[in-house]
């Protein structure tokens, strides 16, 4: 998904804040923001919106010094989510269908993102069970999604958000004897999981976790590693979580179900879904809501 005008505004807000997080210094923040709008001026549109934000990144790491701002608020957002960790067990365990709770679950948490808003507080993640029951999901039926599940013998599941790594793990313990690989950052990116966030959520209980080699907050695979493109190339199944996924990966013709909350006009004009709306995409399956 190519980037638009309208992406820019979005960008520069996450820059701004991301310097701020980066530098009490005011005069270097002016100098790093005078630079990214340069950087922005001439980067190619024809690039996604997470190559773009990832180039920020860089100048702004390499300018404060500062490899991972977001390093305080991952661990705060993913702690917030441990502590629901009982009442998710609960709302599964009590489900008809524990396999659509803990998928409505997982793409629940994908509110947790600071690439598309500017802030979550804790009582943003307490919200996303109550949101995760009453809101359809729209888009692909999950009964399709479930048996593509049970006939790949590997999935390659890609993990978006710290916090929100919490609730795909409950989610991917809703697949028994599957073979999954969970993939996180090569490097921190926004608030995107690392493989430490990924361990703090206690994802590496329940699949084997890999890093992509990249610091884009998406899975660009020109940026990822020989070794994660191979893992990506030989998966059965891949599991696709966030926006930024979505946007990096939308065009690919690989066996790719996308998981994703529509927070912005431009993919919701290319997904064909509002915003607002919790998503489980895969393309030419035709629509249903669940």
């Amino acid at each position: 998904m190519k980037a638009e005008l309208e992406c820019l505004p979005c960008l520069v807000r996450q820059a701004v804040e991301e310097v701020n997080i980066s530098s009490p210094d005011s005069l270097l923040r002016r100098k790093i923001m005078r630079r990214c709008f340069a950087f922005m001026s001439e980067t190619d549109l024809e690039k996604t919106p997470p190559e773009i934000a990832g180039g920020i990144a860089r100048i702004i790491s390499r300018m404060t010094g500062v490899e991972d701002p977001y390093k305080l608020i991952k661990s705060a957002h993913t702690k917030t989510a441990l502590k629901m960790v009982p009442e998710m067990d609960s709302v599964i365990s009590q489900s008809d269908d524990p396999f659509l709770t803990g998928l409505k679950l997982a793409i629940s948490g994908n509110i947790i993102d600071l690439g598309a808003r500017e802030r979550v507080s804790d009582a943003d993640i307490i919200r996303i069970l109550d949101e995760a029951m009453s809101m359809p999901l729209r888009g692909v039926d999950p009964g399709r999604f479930k048996a593509e599940i049970e006939r790949a013998g590997s999935i390659l599941y890609l993990a978006d958000n710290a916090g929100e790594t919490v609730f795909d793990r409950k989610f991917i313990e809703q697949l028994p004897g599957k073979k999954i690989t969970v993939a996180v950052r090569g490097a921190p990116a926004i608030n995107d999981a690392t493989l430490e966030d990924a361990r703090d959520a206690g994802l590496d209980r329940v699949a084997t976790l890999v890093e992509n080699g990249s610091g884009i907050p998406a899975t660009v695979l020109s940026d990822c590693s020989p070794e994660f493109r191979e893992i990506f190339e030989n998966a059965d199944l891949i599991i696709s979580k966030g926006q930024g996924n979505y946007e990096s990966l939308s065009s690919s013709d690989a066996a790719i179900y996308f998981l994703f909350k529509v927070k912005c006009d431009l993919v919701a004009y290319h997904s064909g879904f509002p915003v607002g709306s919790q998503v489980l995409l895969k393309p030419s399956d035709s629509a249903t809501d669940a």
